[in-house]
């Protein structure tokens, strides 16, 4: 770097201060991560952390011009020359900060491919046998197109409004560890029904739908405010937390996209189930579950078949924060380079 370009004493301070805040937060951020895995916070070497901070202050200290720039705009009157100095700087932050070596060299680092393709491998299934069930497929096909038509109408910063509202909910913790703990279950779940009905399975049926219902409600909840913001229906978090199944799937169902979620779940049947189990005629294979005046009749091997594709639905909505993120940066990303020949 050249002489002129170095930062002033006051940016290299700043920088120092920020790494030291940061490597004091590191563990935390590692605690909180690994909580949200349900695993330990992997142990880094204390050579490790210092070649990372090292790594981090030298990139910082090459990106200071491009701050420094950043910081001028901010008064200079809007035009199109300063919108595309402020792409071209931010492209530039994010292929120093972030790409590979090996991409930082080529010409098209700045096009921002390599930061979707990155983003898209969070989204990647799993590779247990139940990601490839047909009831799983279609959920995730479903919510990314739930997610692709809400960003189409949906401002950034209403829906992170929404997002942060979520997480504030005291139901928002237990919501993410049940589901953690249903992925953990899940692997051991039978993959074909037994051949007549028992007592064992009916039990395991019930907890089953019963665990997957109160999951798929709170992601449908969540689902259901967004695509009503699209509508132009905004309503406050505090509004959807006291809306229940009913009022959710009515609601949903107004949604082209959200509505072909619904079809995953019966909420007489869920209300029928939280006050015990069906009553299972063996001679017929038939299970009755009775909902106040309603009364739903399923065979055996529905029974299994709907229960295990309400968890399956519930398992690929769990992508919503990494199809979210790939979205967002599908979109910044095309911000960004709307100004480079293709």
């Amino acid at each position: 770097m050249a002489d002129n370009l170095k930062p002033p004493l006051v940016a290299e301070q700043a920088i120092k201060d920020l790494i030291t805040a940061l490597e004091a937060h590191v563990p935390a951020i590692m605690e909180e991560l690994a909580d949200l895995l349900g695993k330990r916070a992997p142990r880094v070497p204390s050579t490790e952390r210092r070649r990372f901070m090292s790594l981090l202050r030298g990139r910082l200290k090459r990106l200071w011009p491009a701050f420094q720039e950043l910081d001028t705009l901010k008064s200079a009157p809007e035009s199109a020359q300063k919108n595309e100095t402020i792409k071209a700087a931010l492209r530039g932050i994010l292929v120093e900060l972030f790409a590979p070596p090996k991409i930082r060299k080529s010409p098209d680092a700045g096009r921002l491919g390599w930061l979707i393709q990155a983003v898209a491998k969070a989204t990647d299934p799993p590779s247990a046998a139940w990601a490839r069930q047909v009831p799983y497929i279609e959920a995730r096909t479903h919510l990314w197109n739930v997610l692709t038509s809400v960003y189409s109408r949906v401002p950034f910063s209403r829906v992170h409004a929404v997002l942060d509202s979520w997480a504030a909910d005291g139901e928002h913790k237990r919501y993410a560890h049940s589901l953690r703990l249903l992925v953990v279950a899940a692997a051991r779940f039978r993959s074909v029904p037994t051949r007549l009905a028992s007592d064992r399975a009916a039990i395991e049926l019930q907890n089953e739908y019963l665990r997957s219902a109160n999951l798929f409600e709170q992601q449908l909840r969540l689902l259901t405010c967004l695509t009503r913001d699209a509508a132009g229906v905004i309503k406050p978090w505090t509004y959807w937390q006291q809306q229940n199944l009913k009022n959710l799937l009515e609601m949903a169902s107004l949604d082209p996209a959200l509505a072909k979620l619904v079809p995953f779940i019966d909420r007489n049947v869920r209300n029928a189930l939280t006050h015990g189990p069906p009553i299972i005629e063996r001679r017929t294979q038939r299970c009755e579950f009775r909902d106040r005046q309603v009364s739903v009749t399923w065979t055996w091997q529905e029974y299994f078949a709907n229960t295990r594709a309400l968890t399956l639905a519930v398992l690929a909505c769990s992508h919503f924060d990494s199809f979210r993120q790939l979205i967002e940066i599908q979109i910044f990303a095309r911000a960004l380079t709307s100004n480079m020949e293709k």
